[in-house]
């Protein structure tokens, strides 16, 4: 008895250090989220048509052989070409998907306090009237006249 008692102990910090390995078993919609369908270029893993289906089942073979994801979807971007990425690589002409956005924010996060102050120093600005003209001023006084009495 007592000896099972110090055996369930030992069992719990098992199965506790098996949970993180249980709990990263690769998956084909871990896989299909990294890549597209090249007919319908939607995520894979909505994906319906005849393609996705059939590269769905070519992840399915390849998690059961033990590849990682990577090779998964390297084996995809053999066969497919790197269009079928979810996400453009970071390297040559397709770095410039990355550079840009990240471009546009850094500019437009400058161009913030410059309009800010331009739109403070024209609202500070006092407008100066200008004096009426004669023929304004006439029917300014009629008016006022009819006004008044």
């Amino acid at each position: 008895m007592r000896r099972r008692l110090l055996s369930l102990p030992l069992v719990a910090v098992v199965a506790v250090a098996l949970l993180p390995g249980v709990a990263a078993a690769l998956s084909v919609n871990d896989v299909a989220r990294e890549v597209r369908c090249p007919t319908c270029n939607t995520p894979l893993d909505v994906s319906n048509a005849p393609v996705a289906q059939d590269m769905k089942q070519y992840i399915a073979v390849r998690i059961d052989q033990g590849w990682t994801k990577d090779q998964i979807v390297d084996g995809l971007v053999d066969e497919f070409g790197s269009g079928v990425l979810a996400t453009p690589p970071k390297s040559g002409f397709d770095l410039v998907a990355w550079i840009v956005p990240a471009v546009a924010v850094a500019l437009g996060l400058l161009a913030i306090p410059i309009i800010a102050r331009a739109w403070t120093r024209r609202s500070r600005a006092p407008a100066t009237p200008r004096p009426p003209t004669p023929e304004e001023a006439r029917r300014l006084e009629e008016e006022l006249r009819r006004f008044r009495g």
